[in-house]
């Protein structure tokens, strides 16, 4: 039965008058117990709520917990204009925001923290490993530490705390733009001590801060996981939920404060003969009460809130009931941290003792007994009920005890449910594979400038980001580009894809493919599907489609009736080999990086991972496939009477891939222009530019180039980009007639 008393001991002794010296003695005492009022706390759910408001309590934390905190320093949102220029004068500006503040966990000195989280989203791990890019220095709660480095050269010398006694955080210029571009609710793992608590190390915390004596401990204490002293007020406020949580009696007696924890481990049996004591020494009964109001508050249930740390320190609730249909909960919010049994047993107890308490009595004893404490644990001579002593007086020499009855037994819980939640993954981000893609156009956009495609994605089962840089001058400088989040199924071919129709299904053909890890996965789809675009996939530097994906196991799939030389890359058909690089091409996990047009013909360099153990580098020669024009199709030529040779060709046009209406496709260039070059073994003979998909190579030409003999020659014809330059080449071998 848990109790918080202040017994006057100098009226059981002494009288009125001892109690009135008693009564002096404790003034002091209750004062920093009591205080002036009482003032309820914050309830559990509060500590998982930021604040920066003037006057919250800033909570002591026992063992391991999860709190938010409170901003106590903060020199506001910087904002970050940056400028990009474009061709003739135009350009866009972007912004970015970063803030720097101060976060208070806890009134006393902590060991550290473990893992972060950020609007609910994991933001370090309990590795010391950061999700999202972040730059922290942790204050333990010392009396010697100094102030920030931060703070103190934004403050002055003066106005710089250094907040001792206080554990903190401070973030040094904290990246927003994952978080909406505002401060994210901040939640902490706090580490305050080592190991799970007892409850009398925090009572006798909690008292030495308010300047009382630390309390004996007698019984069996209870240990807490962890625990939040969080409520404002005087001592009484802060031992209160304690009180009740780990079914204590805190008491006040001539030798001290004494803390017990349950009932009273000794029974003082009293003699039948000794009850109803009065002037005239009869006895009688015990006056046992059990009221109407009594029946009527007593609860069908009890409720009991907590932090669980086996879900992350979210909110738990267990109860137990005493009978069906519940009609009446009471529920009790803790700030402690535990596991689900422990809350529903505290739940079963507080609910025997609600129901055994419903009866009390009143005990007039003879004076040989005035010393039977407060808290004292009584039982009538022939009688199983015991009884907890509440309060006593004694006048005319008569002891009168009010008592509460205990229950007969206590409670027993072997089994809880503690329900499902999602478990914020903490394991190691590990390492990143990253593949920055120069590919022609893959969305239904037709870029002004050069575009790479980024895929990211790890063979770690905690991977879960990268943090992408790029570098335009060799390494010198780079700067950030988008996070990539969403992993890119990705892996290595097993065996060779052989060259195949590009102009129907090709359904000789299939290739094995094992993906980085079991947890990435691909799907079949319909032929439909495929046509409208499902499955995209780079093999090599070949991107085709399929429609079947097979399971082989362990990472493995075998990929068949495939579309091949998607995107005009046929010409990496008959370069397939094993070990090559497969990415599925899903636009909505793939991130995009225009580079300046200025870069062609640059070596760009990419990076991924600088938060991480290994970094991944990757140079990439910008071609800038996105701008280049298709190679053009069917390219064929004609002998003329006169001996010349007319070649022919059909434009290929990257501003779309579907022939939508039976006629040409889209220009997609500013010009229509081609370049004919024709080479004779190893040497180019002849190159000329013509502005329509025709070209006739005459005799007078022929024989100019020295190759009146020659009848074999290689035929090259690329369509002209005035922003990119020559296209992809279609290149064929032509037979010339003899002259």
């Amino acid at each position: 039965m848990a109790t918080l008393v202040l017994t006057v001991v100098g009226t059981a002794l002494g009288g009125p008058i001892g109690g009135l010296i008693g009564s002096f003695v404790g003034a002091a005492a209750d004062r920093r117990l009591f205080g002036a009022a009482r003032s309820s706390g914050a309830r559990a759910a509060d500590l998982a709520v930021q604040s920066s408001a003037y006057g919250e309590p800033i909570p002591r934390l026992y063992g391991r917990m999860r709190v938010a905190g409170a901003v106590i320093w903060s020199p506001g949102i910087i904002e970050r204009v940056a400028h990009k220029g474009g061709k003739s004068g135009s350009g866009s500006t972007s912004y970015s925001y970063s803030c720097s503040f101060a976060v208070a966990l806890s009134a006393r000195p902590i060991i550290g923290i473990g893992r972060i989280w950020a609007d609910g989203k994991l933001l370090r791990n309990a590795d010391g490993s950061f999700v999202y890019p972040a730059t922290i220095r942790l204050y333990r709660g010392t009396e010697a530490q100094d102030a920030d480095p931060l703070i103190l050269a934004r403050e002055t010398s003066a106005a710089a705390p250094a907040f001792r006694g206080i554990a903190y955080v401070v973030f040094d210029d904290l990246p927003l733009a994952d978080f909406a571009n505002r401060i994210p609710n901040l939640t902490f793992e706090v580490i305050a001590d080592d190991g799970d608590t007892s409850v009398d190390v925090i009572v006798s915390d909690l008292c030495r801060a308010g300047g009382l004596a630390t309390p004996v401990a007698t019984g069996a204490m209870p240990k807490l996981s962890g625990y939040a002293a969080a409520r404002l007020g005087a001592v009484r406020s802060q031992l209160e939920p304690l009180v009740a949580l780990a079914d204590l009696s805190l008491l006040e007696t001539e030798t001290g404060w004494h803390l017990r924890s349950g009932p009273a481990t000794s029974i003082i049996v009293l003699p039948v003969d000794d009850l109803g004591a009065a002037e005239s020494g009869r006895a009688s009964a015990v006056r046992q009460r059990e009221s109407k109001s009594s029946l009527e508050s007593l609860p069908d249930a009890i409720a009991i809130g907590f932090f669980d740390p086996a879900r992350d320190y979210q909110l738990g609730l267990q109860r137990a009931s005493r009978r069906s249909p519940v009609v009446r909960i009471d529920q009790q919010d803790f700030a402690a941290s535990m596991d689900s049994l422990g809350a529903k047993q505290i739940a079963a107890r507080q609910l025997a003792s609600a129901v055994a308490r419903r009866s009390t009595a009143e005990l007039h004893l003879p004076w040989r007994h005035f010393a039977i404490p407060l808290g004292a644990t009584v039982r009538v001579e022939g009688e199983a009920a015991a009884w907890s002593v509440r309060s006593s007086a004694i006048e005319n020499m008569v002891v009168q005890l009010s008592v509460e009855r205990l229950p007969f037994a206590a409670p027993t819980v072997s089994t809880a449910d503690a329900g499902r939640s999602v478990v914020a993954n903490d394991q190691p981000n590990g390492p990143t594979i990253l593949h920055v893609l120069d590919l022609p156009p893959l969305g239904g956009s037709l870029p002004d400038q050069p575009l790479l495609w980024l895929a990211a994605a790890g063979s770690s089962a905690g991977w879960r980001r990268a943090d992408v840089e790029v570098s335009l001058d060799n390494g010198n400088s780079y700067q950030p580009l988008p996070p990539i989040t969403a992993p890119t199924p990705m892996g290595v071919t097993e065996t060779r894809l052989d060259a195949g129709p590009s102009d129907r299904w090709d359904l000789r053909n299939d290739i094995v493919v094992r993906l980085l890890g079991e947890a990435q996965w691909l799907e079949s789809h319909d032929a439909d599907a495929v046509l409208a675009g499902a499955n995209l996939a780079l093999i090599g530097d070949e991107i085709v489609q399929f429609a079947d994906a097979t399971a082989l196991g362990a990472g493995r799939f075998r990929l068949s009736r495939l579309l091949r030389g998607r995107r005009a890359t046929g010409g990496a058909m008959a370069a397939h080999a094993g070990g090559e690089r497969f990415v599925l091409l899903d636009l909505d996990r793939l991130t995009t990086f225009a580079a300046p047009i200025d870069a062609l013909g640059r070596t760009l360099r990419f990076r991924a991972g600088r938060f991480d153990s290994a970094a991944t580098e990757v140079l990439l020669p910008l071609q800038g496939n996105a701008l280049r024009p298709l190679s053009p199709s069917h390219l064929a030529t004609h002998q003329l009477a006169d001996g010349s040779t007319r070649f022919e060709w059909i434009r290929r046009s990257r501003a779309g891939f579907g022939w939508i209406d039976a006629t040409d496709v889209a220009l997609a260039e500013s010009t229509e222009l081609y370049r004919v070059e024709l080479w004779v073994a190893d040497r180019m003979v002849r190159s000329e530019s013509v502005i329509e998909p025709v070209w006739t190579y005459s005799v007078t030409a022929r024989e100019a180039d020295g190759a009146s003999g020659v009848t074999s020659v290689i035929a090259k014809v690329a369509q002209v980009s005035m922003a990119a330059g020559v296209g992809v080449w279609a290149i064929a071998a032509i037979t010339l007639s003899a002259l």
